[in-house]
């Protein structure tokens, strides 16, 4: 049985689904865009500490990285920077993900800019404590279309939600930071499988079971061996904190299969079965 709050997203997923949508169409990046991408790819690593976005500019300046300029109406425009192999984005999905949150608080555009960097999430080696380089994804300023602004391929779709969950004014404004990081990651992920699972109950149930699972076996590598334990922590307001916030939905998390979470190498938030 899915969780209600999951039930009540996969319901609205289904209408939604079923709804007409936009058509992406081509379009030229403007120079105010593209002074955009080369500003934050070449300044300010506070999250971006492996510099991806700038290596992926730089590949971009020198003829290796496509770049992808499309709008869906008045309501997204997105610029994607592809290295060679990458795929593009899942642009029905994306258009999902824009008519879910709905047009911006200004009523303009919702601006994203992807550097879509392959760099995996891992778990570092020999105990150390996470950090940016190895959870982050993506950053933007709440309540604002000033820009969302993604450099990771991976999860790249859950990075968006996320980041729109900030940009539409929907996370919690009192909260200490870490516990709003932590309820949005959590929506973030229930909308996600709601989303992928186009309002399909039997399908959300299987990405739920497979979600619930990853999370509890992430967290307990985190928590164990990565000193992830309370929000002094910097990763634990991605990982170790939903929990917490899961809780709060009504919802319980299955318990952890250590000897699953020993052999994890991969520190992505969501199953692979979410990648879309």
């Amino acid at each position: 049985m899915l969780p209600l709050v999951l039930g009540e997203l996969v319901r609205r997923a289904k209408s939604l689904w079923a709804s007409p949508t936009a058509q992406w169409q081509a379009c030229e990046p403007t120079r105010e865009e593209l002074a955009a991408a080369e500003r934050e790819a070449t300044t300010g690593a506070q999250f971006d500490r492996l510099a991806l976005k700038k290596t992926v500019w730089e590949g971009y300046e020198q003829g290796s990285v496509k770049l992808v300029c499309k709008k869906l109406g008045g309501l997204a425009r997105v610029l994607v920077l592809l290295p060679k192999g990458v795929n593009e984005p899942n642009w029905a999905l994306w258009a999902r993900v824009f008519e879910w949150f709905g047009a911006s608080p200004d009523k303009r555009p919702w601006h994203v800019t992807y550097f879509a960097a392959q760099r995996r999430r891992e778990f570092p080696e020999g105990g150390q404590d996470l950090g940016a380089e190895h959870v982050n994804g993506g950053y933007t300023t709440s309540c604002s279309t000033e820009g969302i602004f993604i450099y990771r391929h991976e999860e790249a779709t859950r990075v968006l939600v996320h980041e729109m969950m900030h940009a539409a004014c929907l996370d919690e404004k009192g909260w200490a930071i870490p516990h709003r990081e932590a309820m949005v990651e959590t929506w973030a992920e229930l909308i996600l499988i709601a989303l992928i699972s186009k309002g399909g109950n039997l399908a959300a149930k299987r990405l739920w079971v497979a979600q619930s699972h990853w999370i509890a076996d992430t967290n307990w590598k985190a928590r164990h061996e990565n000193n992830t334990h309370d929000m002094s922590d910097y990763a634990w307001r991605y990982l170790v904190g939903r929990e917490e916030m899961y809780a709060r939905l009504g919802i319980a998390l299955p318990a952890a299969r250590p000897v699953h979470a020993r052999r994890a190498a991969s520190l992505r938030f969501t199953h692979p079965m979410l990648e879309a």
